[in-house]
């Protein structure tokens, strides 16, 4: 589960602003988290990227066993401060070695070429640690690729 309660007084707030801007009932959110581990200015720039559009796809190790959250359900992406920034519906998981995860999918993550998710994700997973049994994140960790859009804020052609 989320370390952050979904009845968190803002988060209730900020779901209540989407639902009355979507003109539609939104449930608590199943997630709320941030991107790009503890730099603040890095979890607000990819919550700016996924915005945009352009950030669409997310890479999670371990994978949370069990999950509970799937495609469909939505969750709230937090800015570097930890205040609610997006709502966003899951599109799609899909569970796989690191190894084989593909290109098109690394570069939805809007992290630069193919490369640099590549060492950014083992520099960062091998410095955050957490995997079972003292694991050390590799070619052959199982990690969740996340397909998602940003419902809310609405984005605006320009």
């Amino acid at each position: 589960m989320s370390a952050v309660s979904p009845t968190r007084p803002d988060i209730v707030a900020f779901m209540a602003t989407a639902s009355k801007a979507l003109n539609s009932p939104l449930p608590p959110p199943k997630d709320i988290f941030h991107f790009g581990g503890s730099d603040p200015a890095l979890a607000t720039e990819r919550l700016h990227l996924a915005i945009a559009g352009k950030k669409t796809a997310t890479t999670s190790w371990p994978v949370p066993d069990p999950l509970y959250w799937g495609p469909g359900d939505l969750s709230v992406i937090l800015d570097g401060e930890g205040k609610p920034g997006a709502v966003m519906r899951t599109l799609s998981f899909r569970i796989c070695k690191f190894k084989d995860v593909e290109v098109e999918f690394a570069l939805a993550e809007a992290e630069g070429d193919y490369e640099s998710y590549r060492r950014g994700h083992v520099e960062f997973y091998r410095e955050q640690g957490g995997g079972k049994e003292g694991e050390v994140f590799g070619e052959e960790s199982l990690v969740l690729c996340e397909r998602f859009e940003v419902i809310y804020p609405v984005r605006t052609e320009s």
